[in-house]
């Protein structure tokens, strides 16, 4: 074999060679590349469900927050309203002419007093506000 025949086949191992490390370059790096992209598409799928979480989450905090709100709404309601009528039922007894008095017994005889509105309303609020929202059905 001539120098240059072995040069050639040299060469030509070599080019062999060359293109046989490229192949094996470029299939490696479509692995990684691969491997790479699925590894982003698992992390943007669990960011994605964890945000779905969060914001369902989210939602029924803000649901629950309204309807307790709405609640809340209707106590008030029904607290102005009952107060209204306790303040209606007073004023119509002053101006039927008369005051709300109670008679204390003492040992030796009665005695007429007169009530305190605020302390009267006060002391009889539960039981009105339960009658009054069982005969309004509130």
């Amino acid at each position: 074999m001539s120098l240059e025949n072995i040069l050639k086949k040299i060469n030509e191992d070599a080019q062999v060679e060359v293109h046989k490390i490229i192949e094996e370059s470029n299939t490696k790096a479509e692995e990684i590349k691969n491997q790479a992209r699925q590894e982003a598409q698992d992390h943007a799928s669990a960011f994605l469900r964890e945000e779905e979480r969060k914001g369902q989450l989210e939602a029924s905090r803000i649901v629950t927050q309204a309807r307790l709100q709405k609640k809340l709404d209707i106590l008030a309601f029904k607290k102005d309203l009952i107060d209204q009528i306790l303040e209606k039922a007073f004023q119509q007894e002053k101006f039927d002419g008369g005051s709300l008095t109670r008679t204390v017994i003492l040992k030796d005889g009665e005695r007429e007093e007169a009530f305190d509105e605020q302390k009267m309303m006060d002391q009889i609020r539960p039981q009105l506000e339960k009658y009054i929202c069982e005969l309004l059905d509130l």
